[in-house]
Formats: C-alpha cells, structure tokens, sequence
C-alpha cells in the first residue's frame, strides 16, 4: 500500500471520528494500554477535539488505562508518563479530557488470591486473573459513567489484522451498517474501533509521521517494540476479548502463556532488573504442576478430583511469598504492596494459620528490618510488647525467644521437619554468648 493511499485511509478514519463524536451525546471511554494501537486511537480523538470550535466539544472523552498491578514496570512507567502529559496538555487546549487510571480492588488482586487463598498460578483453562485484575475495574468505571450519563461509547483501539482470533471476535459482533455495536455485559455501553482496517505498518506509518499532540515520544514506542518483540495488551472490557495474545506487553506475571517473550528480550537487550521478575514467573508456571505443592481438598471443602488439585500448600504460599519479596530485593522494583501483605495475613488468620507467617517470611527476607506500620498489624504488636516484658524480667533475649517461635510457627504444620534443627541452630546462634562469656544468654528460660 502507498504512502498516499495510506494518508487517505487516516484521513478518512478521522472524518468519521469526527462524525461519530458529533452524532450523539453520549461520552467516550478510551482504552488506553499505553501501545501503539491505543496511542493511535487517542492521537486521532485529540486532534479531532482540537479541531472542533469549542462550542462542539459538547461531550468529555475520558482516556482510561488499566493498572494490574503485575503490569511490565516498563509500561507502567510509561503509561504513567503520558496521561499525566496528556492531562497537562488537555488543560492547556482546553479540551474534554480526562485521564484516569483504574485498579482492582484489593480483594480482588493477583498476590492477594495467589498467596492468600492459594489459587493456583492461572492457566488457559483457568483464568481466574483476567475477570478480577482487568474486567471489574474497567466495569466499574464504565457503569460509573452510565449512571451519570445514561450511557457510554467505549473507544477502542482493535484491529482485524491484529490476529486471527481477534477479527473472528470482531466479525462476530459487528452489526452491518452501524457504527457502535453493543457492549456484550454491560447494558447501554457501546463499542466503537475506528482504526479496525489498519494494518501494523499503517499504524506505525502514522505514529512516526505525525507527532504526539499532547508531547509524547513515539520514537522511543516504536524503540520498546524492537527489544522487546512485543504486542500491546489491550483494555480487556469483556468476557470475549482476549486478554492478550503469545507475544505482548502485559502482565509480567502471566504464565497462561508458554514464554514470556517481551521479557526474555528486555533480558536479553540489557534490562537485567527483569531477570529477577522473569524467573519468579517461570517457577510459578512450573509449581502449579507439582502435586506436593497443592491441597487434596479445593477451598470450598470438597475433594480434588482425582485429575485435579486444591490451592497451593500453606508452605507453598510461604515459599512464593518469600520468592516474590527476594526478586522485589533483588530488582529493585515495587512487587507487593503493604496492604496486600496485610490481606493475606488477615486470610490466613481466618484459615486458622497464624498471621505472624507473613512476617516472618518478611523478616526473613529482610533480615529483620523494620516492617511497614500497614504490616505490623496492632495485635501483632501488642503480643511482642508482652513477649518482651517477660523477656526482660526473665533474663531472656526477646530475639531469641521470637525467632524460635517463629521457627516453631514456620515448620509447626509439617509431618516432617526436615531443616528445622539447622535452621533452628543459624536462627539462635546470633543470641547466644560465646563460650568465654560468664553467661550463655539462656538464664531465666526454664522459669518460662
């Protein structure tokens, strides 16, 4: 296809956005993954906004992007980057923008139901992350502007030469004749993808042609597409969109797929911060296979079937939770937050499993350094408060006496107790006096 006949494709597109803003009043809700479909999209409404006399800018556009929180780093930083450019520049051309980034909700978190309940690390056939993690927040702000408005054209940046899946889905819903079809989940929601005839190189032709309105840099777009060999993870708004295909930016953690190619060539191009990230993704595809790693019962009390497997062991949960706050260490990257290290202790808790397991495991990888105060929960405290008055009075390390217990705690619900003697040995070795010492540290703990 030519340069020229290219033009007049996105010309064209552009017109009928035009079009399709003026026809109706009802407010636009564009996804926004921060790729080069997205980017395109929204390009093309911020330079038909600003074309428009501002008396036509009758309806907000309201730019959205979705946060995970196990996105790439890499695109969180750059998604960040631009809405907050495109809220400055919005402001600036007095245009009706608005940028909003959505989360889920804590309950609803990857870590959250991975550590805490033990769901199994997700797989084709089990995607328990893609509703949680990408629909319900998307939804609920999209219902959240129904309510408001009465109802909502969703903007989307799809294309049927994306994939073959992809424009089996779009054929599938399109309504001949009509611009918007209709939202498959949400009532009085409308879908619009105005770029779906472009092809990959259209899109970059566009891209790398025509600069970014709001400041953005698309030369360095187009730079993080040749390391990483990836493709943009759409705005997922429903049970039929794929939430992304083999090669993609996305969810570092997502061991639906077999590899992780955007990653492995982010490692492979320098971004040795990912390599921490890379194989804490690939043990969690390998451990979700291991029967010793998984309950014999599911979380609603029922036996496994006899092909199937409950959630992960507490021990496995344990074993994650250590592997995620050492590759956090190790990368430098914000991996779990405070809040869901204190929903997963509350989880446990109410199990029955001792809350203190969280902390020690954070302890432990951060050897002993002072836990963030959403962490150390009050009746936590207050239990070490006690623990070391006894301490005191009995003549006893209180650092002592707390790592034995956590060891107990740690190794307390296995049959076998295989490493608890050496561990036990490293833990207490640090409290007690050298043999020439007048005391040994150990005096007052029979009168406990």
């Amino acid at each position: 296809m030519s340069v020229e006949t290219v033009a007049a494709q996105i010309k064209d597109i552009a017109a009928e956005m035009r079009e399709a803003y003026l026809s109706d009043e009802h407010p636009w809700v564009l996804g926004y993954s921060g790729g080069k479909d997205s980017t395109t999209v929204a390009q093309m409404a911020y330079y038909m906004l600003r074309a428009l006399p501002p008396n036509a800018r009758h309806k907000k556009v309201y730019v959205l992007a979705s946060d995970t929180g196990v996105e790439l780093p890499t695109i969180v930083e750059r998604v960040g980057h631009e809405l907050g450019l495109i809220r400055s520049a919005a402001r600036r051309d007095a245009l009706p923008i608005e940028a909003h980034k959505v989360h889920p909700a804590l309950n609803d978190t990857f870590w959250v139901n991975l550590i805490g309940r033990g769901y199994p690390s997700p797989r084709p056939r089990f995607r328990w992350c893609t509703d949680r993690l990408k629909i319900r927040p998307v939804s609920r702000f999209i219902l959240e502007r129904v309510n408001e408005y009465g109802s909502v054209v969703i903007v989307l940046g799809s294309r049927l030469s994306e994939s073959s899946t992809r424009a089996q889905i779009m054929a599938a819903h399109h309504i001949e004749g009509q611009r918007f079809r209709p939202h498959s989940e949400l009532a009085k929601a409308w879908v619009y993808t105005p770029i779906q005839t472009l092809s990959a190189d259209d899109v970059w032709f566009y891209l790398l042609q025509v600069p970014s309105p709001w400041g953005g840099d698309n030369g360095s777009l187009a730079a993080l597409y040749r390391r990483a060999s990836g493709g943009e993870c759409p705005l997922v708004i429903d049970t039929s969109t794929p939430s992304c295909g083999n090669s993609r930016f996305g969810c570092w953690v997502c061991t639906v797929v077999e590899k992780d190619r955007a990653m492995e060539s982010l490692v492979e191009d320098g971004e040795e911060r990912y390599e921490p990230l890379l194989d804490l993704r690939d043990f969690l595809k390998a451990v979700r296979e291991k029967t010793e790693a998984r309950m014999n019962t599911r979380r609603n009390g029922s036996r496994a079937a006899a092909d199937g497997k409950g959630p992960f062991t507490y021990q496995m949960r344990m074993e994650i939770l250590k592997r995620v706050l050492f590759a956090e260490r190790q990368s430098g990257e914000k991996l779990i937050n405070s809040d869901e290290l204190a929903a997963i202790a509350e989880i446990w808790a109410q199990e029955g499993q001792s809350r203190q397991l969280v902390f020690n495991v954070w302890r432990h990888v951060h050897e002993g350094g002072p836990m963030p105060d959403e962490i150390n929960g009050s009746s936590l405290s207050e239990e070490n408060k006690l623990l070391e008055e006894v301490c005191h009075d009995q003549g006893v390390s209180f650092e002592l006496l707390r790592r034995l217990r956590e060891l107990e705690e740690e190794f307390g619900g296995l049959k076998r107790r295989h490493g608890f003697g050496e561990q036990m040995l490293e833990s207490v070795t640090p409290f007690v006096d050298p043999p020439n010492s007048t005391t040994t540290g150990w005096e007052g703990f029979g009168a406990l």
